[in-house]
């Protein structure tokens, strides 16, 4: 069975990896910007809820907190994360005590209220460099299966009041279900996904880059150019230059394999596996970038 490690595919490293979650409620994406109205899923706590009215988020890759910033004339900061496990009773015993951001600053939560199940108050900071021309507000809900959600507000003060009230109202109309530690994509449909897609792979060369491109259309077919040199030298040569065909993916889940049926009858049917782990796309260990092909109609 051959790989391919001399069929590779993908263009640059600027194309983005699009649409990996395919269940109805999508995971959150790390990078990825959210407007206001689009649902917010995180399965390990099982927490979901929507960007507010005149809010835009995102999730900064390497960060477990999703930051809320305005995009009206308001100007505001909501932090959004998580803990594994907890209880509003314990948080609030902590939320007395003050939390130290630093050996010179502490935030401490001014009169803490617990209520029908959400602990909140107004949070100022203490030591040096504090800003007083800003006030914090800090919100927490709790799991009924564990995990705590906290949502920690920064905002002038002419903004506070305006800022305050949407971080409440996105909190409590959040919702909750037990969490999850599956892999997100349990039923990912290879198919689906790369159908009127372009997956390439590039290879530096002195003097510049060589590029193999496969485009593969919901029609079942793929045209690809195929480049060899530098590491691409160990290719099978028969396998060079401009390629159509057929496409055909099998299995479901993080891994499959995908076939190709050559135009060209003297050429053998090709086959790879396919891994998909953290948003990224594998063959044998090797990184391919997907994104969507203007070559299909």
């Amino acid at each position: 069975m051959k790989t391919l490690t001399y069929i590779v595919f993908l263009c640059c490293a600027c194309m983005t990896f699009q649409g990996v979650a395919q269940k109805k409620k999508n995971r959150l994406q790390p990078g990825r910007m959210y407007a206001a109205g689009e649902t917010l899923y995180a399965p390990r706590y099982g927490f979901t809820a929507k960007v507010p009215e005149g809010w835009e988020g995102m999730l900064p890759r390497d960060s477990e907190v999703f930051l809320l910033t305005t995009t009206t004339s308001t100007y505001g900061e909501i932090y959004v994360f998580g803990r594994e496990q907890g209880t509003l009773e314990t948080m609030l015993e902590g939320w007395k005590k003050g939390v130290e951001l630093s050996e010179t600053i502490k935030l401490v939560a001014l009169k803490p209220i617990l209520q029908d199940g959400v602990l909140s108050s107004e949070v100022t900071g203490a030591g040096e460099y504090i800003n007083k021309g800003v006030r914090g507000f800090a919100i927490s809900r709790c799991n009924p299966k564990g995990p705590c959600i906290t949502t920690f507000v920064v905002a002038p003060l002419q903004f506070y009041d305006s800022v305050k009230n949407d971080a409440i109202q996105f909190m409590k109309s959040g919702s909750f279900e037990s969490p999850s530690t599956a892999s997100p994509y349990t039923d990912f449909d290879w198919q689906e996904f790369l159908s009127n897609k372009v997956v390439a792979t590039f290879a530096a060369v002195q003097g510049g880059s060589k590029e193999t491109m496969i485009h593969l259309c919901a029609d079942g077919t793929f045209q690809a150019s195929i480049k060899k040199s530098g590491i691409l030298k160990n290719q099978n040569e028969e396998y060079r230059g401009r390629q159509t065909g057929k496409w055909n993916v099998t299995g479901t889940g993080e891994t499959a394999t995908i076939q190709f049926t050559f135009d060209k009858k003297k050429l053998p049917m090709l086959e790879a596996p396919l891994v998909i782990r953290e948003e990224k796309v594998f063959s044998n260990e090797e990184r391919y970038f997907v994104g969507q092909s203007d070559k299909c109609k």
